[in-house]
């Protein structure tokens, strides 16, 4: 009988400032939730791996890069989705994890920078016949995109750079003009961005998940947006997601939608669609709006969401078939990783 392979040794490699946040939640006497660089390690150590955790600093970058390029461990698992705090460094780690030879979970830099730019993304949904809300982008001095059906309010004004649903409040739905052009200069000069307009889709909030390469589709699960306050819109904005007031808002698996094969086949071909539209590779999580008719439009793909053992992608492991426990889920990433092929770099000169 053969001998089995050795499980690979990793380093979980995630943003310092992550820590430092949790520490000041801490000192105010607040909850603070354990940090998913943690519970990626314990997952993974009590499944035999050798594991550590690497806390990337933004400054100095060149120790950073030091620290990547002497790390010696067979897998990198890439949880740093920001750098120093800021969101727009994450496909920057990725690319240097890719200059460095590096083997790595999740997405590249490539699906990362097409995915977190939110224009750019629908204009690749467009090309590839993927049904998302009509949109145009308003830059200070410019404006892109002339979509008739954005002549009708309501609409709904996001930063185009950022995800965890910054930017995205309860004043982002306007209802005419003098909202809309207040919310734009507010993105303007909050987020230095444009502001992606898009047409305002009614419907259910549902997030897909998928895994695997090529991927597989996992139930998808709906958020019940119905018992925030009557004066706020039905979106997942700042205020549903992280503020203790709204917590009203609950998560689950619609089980009407997993049982109508039909409805079932459109949301896995949007999210597929979308999935081989951006380049995404490993795991990742569709966001759409589904309409009354049933009808699925893609809002945006999240290429490496979050792996919490509570969030939408542990949740939607959990009820597949076969069911993932949040260790299985860890484990199998790792394993994805590993199979993937690396990049064979030329030594011509």
């Amino acid at each position: 009988m053969a001998e089995p392979r050795p499980k690979p040794s990793i380093t979980i490699l995630y943003d310092a400032d992550e820590e430092r946040v949790r520490d000041a939640a801490l000192a105010k006497g607040e909850k603070f939730p354990t940090l998913v660089s943690y519970q990626i390690e314990t997952a993974l150590t009590k499944r035999g791996y050798t594991a550590k955790r690497l806390a990337a600093e933004a400054t100095p970058i060149k120790r950073l890069v030091r620290q990547i390029e002497d790390d010696n461990s067979d897998l990198i698992f890439n949880v740093c989705e920001s750098l120093g705090g800021a969101g727009d460094e994450e496909r920057r780690v990725a690319s240097m994890l890719e200059l460095l030879d590096k083997r790595f979970t999740g997405n590249s830099s490539l699906a990362l920078t097409l995915a977190t730019d939110k224009s750019l993304a629908k204009k690749l949904f467009e090309f590839h016949g993927i049904k998302s809300p009509d949109f145009l982008t308003i830059a200070p001095g410019k404006v892109e995109g002339t979509t008739p059906s954005l002549k009708k309010f309501p609409m709904i004004v996001k930063p185009t750079g950022t995800d965890a649903s910054m930017g995205i409040t309860a004043k982002s739905v306007v209802r005419s003009v003098e909202e809309l052009m207040q919310r734009v200069f507010a993105i303007h000069q909050e987020f230095h961005s444009a502001a992606l307009v898009e047409q305002y889709i009614e419907g259910r909030e549902i997030y897909v998940s998928l895994l695997g390469n090529p991927p597989t589709v996992l139930p998808p699960i709906e958020w019940d947006l119905s018992k925030l306050p009557p004066e706020m819109p039905r979106i997942a904005g700042t205020e549903a997601k992280w503020e203790r007031d709204f917590k009203a808002a609950r998560e689950f698996v619609p089980e009407d939608i997993v049982a109508n094969d039909a409805l079932m086949s459109r949301i896995r071909d949007a999210a597929l669609g979308a999935w081989n539209a951006l380049l995404v590779r490993d795991y990742a999580r569709v966001d759409m709006r589904l309409t009354p008719d049933g009808t699925p439009f893609v809002l945006e793909v999240n290429p490496n969401p979050w792996l919490d053992s509570r969030a939408e992608f542990a949740m939607a492991a959990r009820r597949a078939t076969p069911d993932f426990s949040h260790g299985d889920l860890i484990e199998r990433i790792v394993q994805i990783a590993m199979e993937r092929p690396m990049r064979e770099r030329s030594t011509a000169r």
